[in-house]
C-alpha cells in the first residue's frame, strides 16, 4: 500500500472486523509510516465517511487517556512503539477493570463495538498507531469515563484530553 488513497480504498474493502483485522495485520508490518500524513499531530484524521473512520495517533510518552467507548468495531495496529490498553466492564452502572494487554509495533489490538478502553504509554518514547473504525467515529454519542472516579460523561476530544494523566514510566 503506496499511499493514503490506496490505504484507503483497500479499508472500505474491509467490511467487516474480521476483513479489518486482517488488513491493520498487514499494515502493521509494513513501511506506512514512511507516507502516513500526520507525524507531530496527538490526532490526525486521515479519513472519514459514514462507513469507515482511519485516524493516526500519536500518544506522547507517559501518558494515559481516559477509559471511553467507541460504539463500532475498531482495530489498532501499533506502528512505533507500545501501548497498554486497560479493558473495563459496565455493570450497574459502575465501571470495574477487566483486563489489560500490551500491544507494541507491528501488532494489532481489534476491539468489538461494545468495548470500553483507555489506552496508555507508559514508555519514554512516543507512541504511533493507526486506528481504523467501522463507521463514523465523530457522529456518535459516546461516553467517556473519568480516570480516577470513572463518572461518566458525553464524549468530547476536548473532554478526552483534558483528562489525560502522565503515568510512572515502564
Amino acid at each position: 500500500m503506496p499511499n493514503l488513497t490506496d490505504l484507503i480504498h483497500a479499508a472500505r474493502r474491509a467490511t467487516t472486523p474480521a476483513a479489518l483485522l486482517r488488513l491493520q495485520q498487514d499494515i502493521a508490518v509494513s513501511d506506512v509510516l514512511t507516507w502516513l500524513p500526520g507525524a507531530g499531530a496527538a490526532e490526525h484524521v486521515l479519513h472519514a465517511e459514514p462507513t469507515l473512520t482511519l485516524l493516526r495517533v500519536e500518544i506522547p510518552p507517559r501518558t494515559e487517556y481516559p477509559p471511553h467507548d467507541h460504539l463500532i468495531p475498531a482495530c489498532i495496529a501499533v506502528l512505533d512503539g507500545r501501548e497498554t490498553n486497560t479493558f473495563y466492564r459496565l455493570s450497574g452502572g459502575a465501571l470495574s477493570p477487566a483486563g489489560e494487554t500490551d500491544t507494541t509495533a507491528g501488532s494489532v489490538q481489534p476491539m468489538d463495538e461494545h468495548v470500553i478502553h483507555s489506552v496508555a504509554n507508559h514508555t519514554t518514547t512516543p507512541s504511533t498507531a493507526l486506528h481504523l473504525y467501522l463507521g463514523d467515529l465523530f457522529h456518535l454519542s459516546r461516553t467517556i469515563w473519568h480516570p480516577t472516579t470513572h463518572a461518566a460523561a458525553p464524549y468530547s476530544d476536548d473532554l478526552y484530553f483534558s483528562l489525560a494523566r502522565t503515568t510512572a514510566p515502564a
